[in-house]
């Protein structure tokens, strides 16, 4: 089970990198089976982007 989440959050992970490259629908595909494989692995993947967002903009704002 929890080699499940973790592949689905890897895969979901690089489908961001994906997305981030340019190669969005190859990027969709791989997030959308990720969220076949395990939703939460993918919600989580999402919280963490959020987070790293917030902290980004929190270190501009300072400059």
């Amino acid at each position: 089970m929890a080699e499940n989440r973790e592949r689905a959050h890897d895969m979901a992970e690089e489908g961001l990198e994906k997305i981030i490259e340019g190669d969005e629908e190859k990027g969709r595909r791989m997030i959308d089976e990720a969220k076949k494989r395990d939703p939460k692995a993918v919600d989580e993947l999402a919280e963490e982007v959020e987070r790293d967002r917030e902290q980004a903009e929190r270190f501009i704002d300072k400059k």
